[in-house]
């Protein structure tokens, strides 16, 4: 568990908020968002009894022009700032999801004008120490109030940055687009970058993490994908900087082994900053993990049908909690296969014969159902 309290904040209603987090098996990540207000403190002070007055709250907020934070709650509990997307409770997904209300407002990104000092280092210092990279997995920040992406499986499954505009369920415009570089660079620490690129030199530890075929590599990823990194790297020679592991959560001790052993490949700067590129992970497994079945055609799934695609297919529904099974998955297409794709479809907002419960291309596309 990453920090609850940040050092130096002024306390903000009771300090009780929300509650337990539904997913903490998931990765732990930051909203962005503005208050469409001024800043000072007399805005401070009133926009924060405000959000306890209506019960809205996020976990922080943040004076950009003066540096001045406010918490409302530990960040290992839930906010009130987002709303609920669906079946899924927004609010609570991840081991934390930190929301951070600025005193600015979307259409003149803060960025722009801000003076960042202490208080902001101490809360990039308690983001990053949950293991979330310095990273927004769904691009950079959208002009307000511009077209926002707002993908379901990027925000169930990548830790990292995301605005207020990239949350499912919401409709929301903001932060506007702040820039990413400005944002980290004057947190402190490492920013990190995407490993074996082509560029400058990087920090000693990088906090960046990189996607290949869907699976995160980098500080903070999750997952049987990143045991499977370490142990390579301790049969290739590389394993001196564990104390303990490899283990499922990618630590600063993973990064520094990876860094070694893109060192041993001949890479150098950024390019061997410890988070794995395709050419270097290739090298070391001997393949990449994550690869997604293709669509077979809505006429594969038929009564008879045996396949190991189904039993994955299933094993993913069952991942996105939407199965429907008294047992298995199986290799058999049957019943509970189709009552659990319906559930997949619902949650993606299909209904009426939309939500049928036989895949199609879109839906398929969405479950990212692994190779075998």
């Amino acid at each position: 568990m990453g920090d609850t309290w940040i050092p130096g904040a002024e306390r903000i209603g009771s300090g009780s908020i929300g509650g337990a987090m539904d997913s903490p098996d998931r990765p732990a990540r930051v909203v962005w968002h503005t208050t469409e207000s001024g800043a000072g403190d007399g805005a401070f002070d009133s926009v924060g009894a405000y959000l306890v007055n209506i019960a809205a709250e996020p976990h922080i907020l943040y004076d950009p022009t003066t540096d001045r934070i406010g918490q409302f709650g530990p960040l290992n509990k839930s906010a009130r700032a987002l709303r609920n997307d669906l079946g899924t409770r927004t609010n609570r997904t991840g081991a934390a999801c930190i929301q951070i209300e600025v005193l600015a407002r979307a259409a003149n990104p803060f960025t722009g004008y801000w003076s960042p000092g202490p208080n902001f280092q101490a809360l990039m210092a308690a983001i990053r120490s949950w293991g979330i990279p310095d990273t927004f997995p769904m691009g950079n920040p959208p002009a307000y109030p511009g077209g926002s992406r707002r993908d379901r499986s990027v925000w169930l499954n990548e830790g990292g940055h995301y605005c207020h505009a990239n949350v499912p369920g919401n409709d929301h415009g903001d932060p506007g687009a702040i820039d990413p570089g400005a944002l980290f660079g004057s947190a402190g620490g490492s920013a990190g970058n995407t490993g074996d690129g082509g560029g400058n030199p990087t920090p000693a530890v990088s906090r960046a993490q990189s996607v290949i075929n869907g699976l995160s590599y980098g500080y903070g990823s999750r997952g049987d994908h990143v045991t499977a990194v370490g142990r390579a790297l301790v049969g290739a020679g590389f394993g001196s900087h564990y104390a303990e592991g490899p283990g499922p959560l990618w630590t600063d001790a993973d990064t520094a082994n990876y860094a070694d052993y893109q060192r041993s490949l001949g890479f150098s700067g950024s390019d061997a900053d410890g988070v794995p590129g395709e050419t270097s992970l290739r090298r070391l497994l001997g393949y990449l993990p994550g690869g997604v079945e293709p669509f077979p055609g809505a006429g594969f799934f038929h009564p008879g049908q045996h396949d190991g695609v189904i039993t994955r297919m299933g094993e993913r529904l069952v991942a996105e909690g939407c199965g429907r099974y008294s047992v298995g998955p199986g290799p058999d297409w049957g019943a509970a296969d189709q009552r659990s794709y319906a559930a997949w479809q619902r949650h993606l907002g299909y209904s009426g014969s939309a939500a049928d419960g036989v895949p199609g291309q879109t839906s398929w596309d969405r479950l990212r159902v692994p190779t075998g």
